[in-house]
């Protein structure tokens, strides 16, 4: 008997639909892997900067971690005639934006740091009082700005970011633009801004660097235009909007998505430095943990400072007192914790007759999971000896747990943080493999709990050789223009609304 074939079963249009979903899923998930595959590609080709010693040790992807963000001066890749070159110097590379941007993937907060340029510190390797921004002047100009930061600031930096004029116009270009709220005409005549009208204006990639850039800030009222007093302080405000209003287009445009956030790699990649030890898993993980991370939670302060100017320099002297309060939480130990060997940072001092003797114990405290480093300091005396500042009793004490024999505690109220700087003496006698328990210490040989306060110091003055700031001359006001300067006005209401 011949078989009959049985007709062939016709899917419902519920089944039909659902098919159709799940090829278009299929498919959706293998364009997300080509991206993410052409991502991954794209963040491989940029180029890096080798910080070296400078940088904490490698943090696990769910730590908290600093970034320090640069934005250099650098026109490299404009055309000579590009309107960014008016009234500048073209010649050498100088710290334009100094930001530390700390991100916790732990609870899921983002908080970003920025240090005004013109702040007077000590920086390395020399240790001279100049403008942090003058730390990228000369070789290994990266590691310098690192290490002027941690030893100033008493922050640990894990990875390093630098971007330029050219790539962060070409960010903004993938943005379509970037918009911004305006209560007045504005315009800086240095920098090349130029805003007519007020209101919410949707910046392109020159009129965003030009905004980002603006220092000689005017604004136009009651007839007259009118400098704005707060100078590269309210430049630094207004950066830190800008990056919030730039984080906000990002998500609109659908920066979650791999194919947008494509895109933005591929503007950065071709100017945008990083340092060697931020791989692409890094980056990917941390998007993907901060992929519903809202644009209006991130929490941005700056370093508090006054204008002290020293020599014909626009010189800023920071607040300590105001700005140990801001810098707390970028250094990751909770009110009332003692902290851990990777939260402590050694600078391992030596002469240069010692150095060698320095270098390796740097390198063992490495291993033991300090971040230490190794500082030249030619009056050294000849005896061991830990120094630290007000946060600094416990650090000291976990360090002296790690060495083979406990040195003198010198306390030194300028060090901030959780640094500390161990001396290496003539009586010297080594690194420990093994830490021994810190409860198992001498008490009488430890520093008291709470120390006395230290005879009042004079900080060395050097001359500075720092440079001038970006080539720029100060711009003077027209003759009919006002000169007492003011705070440009506000709206937060309205400025809230441009999207």
């Amino acid at each position: 008997m011949p078989s009959v074939r049985s007709p062939k079963p016709h899917r419902s249009w519920t089944q039909r639909a659902l098919l159709t979903m799940n090829v278009f899923v299929i498919f959706a998930c293998l364009m997300s892997a080509l991206a993410l595959t052409r991502l991954r590609s794209t963040i491989e080709n940029v180029p890096v900067v080798d910080i070296g010693s400078a940088l904490a040790p490698t943090a696990e992807v769910t730590e908290p971690r600093n970034f320090l963000i640069i934005g250099t001066d650098s026109a490299a890749g404009l055309a000579d005639d590009d309107p960014v070159l008016n009234k500048r110097s073209t010649g050498g590379q100088l710290a334009d934006v100094i930001m530390i941007l700390r991100v916790d993937p732990r609870d899921k907060s983002v908080r970003l740091l920025s240090i005004p340029r013109d702040s007077r510190v000590a920086v390395s390797p020399s240790g001279k009082m100049e403008r942090i921004n003058a730390a990228m002047g000369g070789v290994d100009g990266e590691a310098n700005l690192v290490q002027t930061i941690k030893r100033n600031f008493g922050i640990q930096i894990d990875n390093y970011v630098q971007v330029d004029f050219l790539s962060f116009r070409d960010l903004v270009e993938v943005l379509g633009g970037v918009p911004v709220y305006f209560t007045t005409p504005v315009r800086d005549e240095n920098s090349g801004l130029a805003i007519d009208e007020p209101g919410c204006k949707l910046l392109d990639p020159v009129q965003a660097l030009s905004y980002a850039r603006a220092r000689h800030f005017f604004f136009y009222k009651d007839g007259k235009w009118r400098p704005d007093g707060t100078g590269d302080l309210g430049r630094i405000s207004r950066q830190q909007d800008f990056i919030k209003r730039a984080l906000r287009r990002a998500a609109d445009k659908g920066m979650r998505n791999p194919n947008t956030a494509l895109g933005v790699i591929n503007a950065a990649a071709s100017s945008v430095k990083m340092d060697s030890t931020l791989d692409v898993g890094t980056l990917l993980s941390l998007a993907t943990q901060f992929q519903s991370f809202n644009p209006d939670s991130l929490q941005s302060v700056q370093i508090p400072t006054y204008a002290a100017p020293r020599g014909g320099i626009a010189y800023q002297e920071i607040d300590w007192a105001a700005a140990e309060p801001l810098l707390e939480p970028f250094r990751g130990v909770a009110a009332g914790a003692v902290p851990t060997k990777q939260q402590v940072m050694v600078d391992v001092a030596a002469r240069p007759a010692q150095m060698d003797i320095a270098t390796g114990a740097a390198a063992q405290l490495d291993t033991a999971g300090f971040d230490a480093e190794v500082l030249e300091d030619r009056t050294a005396g000849p005896v061991t000896k830990i120094q630290y500042g007000p946060l600094g009793r416990d650090a000291a004490v976990l360090l002296a747990a790690q060495l083979k024999t406990i040195p003198q505690f010198e306390r030194n109220d300028q060090i901030q943080g959780y640094r500390v700087i161990l001396t290496v003496g003539t009586d010297f006698t080594g690194v420990s493999d093994t830490a021994v328990p810190v409860d198992s210490l001498p008490a009488d040989q430890l520093p008291p709990t709470d120390a006395p306060e230290p005879s009042a110091t004079t900080t060395p003055e050097t001359s500075s050789t720092a440079p001038p700031l970006d080539g720029e001359p100060v711009g003077a006001p027209a003759p009919d223009e006002a000169d007492v300067p003011g705070v440009v006005p506000t709206d937060p209401a309205a400025a809230a609304l441009c999207r």
